[in-house]
């Protein structure tokens, strides 16, 4: 596991129809086909886009029977509309993006995507090249299938400022219990030892998330999802303690809900506080953006001492999954597997490995070092090694499409000075209104 795991890393606002949706023979009669893609990768400027539309564009030199139709949007809430009137109406892209989990599992239960398991068992070669973890979002209980192909990834762990430790004779933290008391002393000095910007909402749904994982791995919070626990659970309540806990002793800074994500960053990248807990491309912003980069280490995220069972559980896992229409004929899927498989090459997960300084993780098993590797690189690979969990955000888990960001929310205004019990009734009655 350790080597499998070790691996998977480093590496307009018009709804229009979907013209491509629906395979067409040609007028010539030699049976070419139309396949259309929805994705978030409407333009270049994100390094995951810019190398999955070089894919597209090395598919379609290949093979000029195939006339592909992007209509992917950037814009996020442009995308979402035109999906949902896919949906609605039926005419599905061929290939489109999801996200996995709860909502991904929705469209499945419509009977809107395509099974794969069988065309992956059919070239046994792809299929093994991927890291088996990275299909856990896009397989879900009680429904057999893979309705998948994943894409991109994250995983989150602890970015420490050495030299900020070695001033003040601070040990780096392992343990939560060692993570307090390094606060504890940071905060003796007049340093803020994490600051969260959760006027981005999501920083405390990723924080929830982290301390998920080293409570109970990904146990709880897929019962939950499947409705054999609420969030009255124990393991739920001690990591909204804890979190509200750490906010109360100021661990986690005096403006919380007002500081947003990127200040968040700011404040690690100029040397002003000692940590942050970051997915892996921040790599590339400390290697780019630090004056002495070389002072950062990087670590997993400490684990509760009574749970050293989910010690190597992380709060990551596939992000962008694409999926196949369920109404493709087989010339069509035919054609939309073969174009998933030019651009999930290795030679594209490489590029991007490449263009994000090694802040990169792959859905694949094996990619190369990058040559001149910076040691935080190596650090993390080194540390990543060791997961055996990954876990995102439980409510992604979960069929009610609005529960993460309810979750979210919830946490936020636990933040402001909700207390915990008042935060986990406002989280389930969400699901208890379904």
């Amino acid at each position: 596991m350790k080597k499998k795991v070790m691996s998977i890393l480093l590496a307009a606002a018009m709804v229009l129809p979907f013209t491509g949706a629906a395979a067409v023979e040609a007028a010539d009669g030699e049976g070419n086909v139309t396949i259309s893609i929805l994705s978030r990768y409407g333009d270049d400027t994100a390094v995951d886009a810019k190398a999955f539309r070089e894919g597209v564009e090395e598919y379609k030199a290949a093979h000029p029977e195939v006339t592909v139709v992007d209509e992917s949007i950037t814009d996020e809430t442009q995308f979402n509309n035109k999906f949902k009137t896919a949906m609605a109406t039926g005419d599905m892209p061929t290939i489109f993006m999801t996200y996995g989990g709860g909502t991904a599992r929705s469209y499945v239960e419509s009977g809107l995507v395509a099974d794969l398991t069988k065309d992956l068992e059919a070239d046994a070669q792809w299929y093994d090249t991927f890291n088996e973890n990275m299909f856990d979002m896009i397989k879900f209980d009680g429904i057999d299938g893979i309705y998948g192909i994943p894409y991109a990834a994250y995983a989150d762990s602890l970015f420490c400022n050495k030299a900020m430790f070695d001033k003040y004779g601070i040990e780096l933290p392992e343990t939560i219990e060692e993570f307090e008391a390094a606060c504890d002393k940071f905060l003796e000095n007049g340093v803020t030892p994490l600051p969260v910007g959760d006027k981005s909402t999501f920083r405390g749904g990723h924080l929830f998330a982290l301390l998920m994982a080293k409570r109970s791995g990904n146990e709880v919070a897929l019962k939950l999802a499947s409705r054999e626990a609420s969030y009255e659970d124990d393991a739920v309540k001690d990591v909204l303690t804890t979190m509200k806990s750490w906010a109360d002793k100021g661990y986690l800074g005096d403006s919380i809900t007002t500081l947003d994500g990127e200040g968040e960053c700011q404040l690690f990248l100029t040397g002003q506080s000692p940590m942050t807990f970051r997915n892996a491309y921040f790599i590339g912003r400390v290697t780019g953006e630090m004056e002495n980069p070389e002072d950062v280490v990087n670590m997993a995220f400490p684990y509760y001492s009574d749970y050293t069972q989910y010690q190597n559980a992380w709060h990551g896992g596939s992000s962008d999954i694409f999926s196949i229409s369920s109404g493709a004929t087989e010339e069509e899927k035919a054609a939309a597997l073969e174009l998933l498989k030019t651009c999930t090459q290795e030679k594209y997960m490489m590029q991007r490995n490449e263009e994000s300084a090694g802040g990169y993780v792959s859905v694949l098993k094996e990619i190369p070092p990058l040559e001149n590797q910076p040691q935080i690189t190596t650090d993390f690979q080194d540390n990543f090694a060791k997961a055996e969990i990954l876990l995102t955000e439980p409510a992604e888990y979960d069929p009610n499409a609005g529960l993460r960001d309810a979750t979210r929310t919830a946490i936020q205004a636990m933040w402001a000075g909700e207390s915990v019990e008042d935060t986990i009734e406002t989280i389930q009655s969400v699901i208890d209104s379904e």
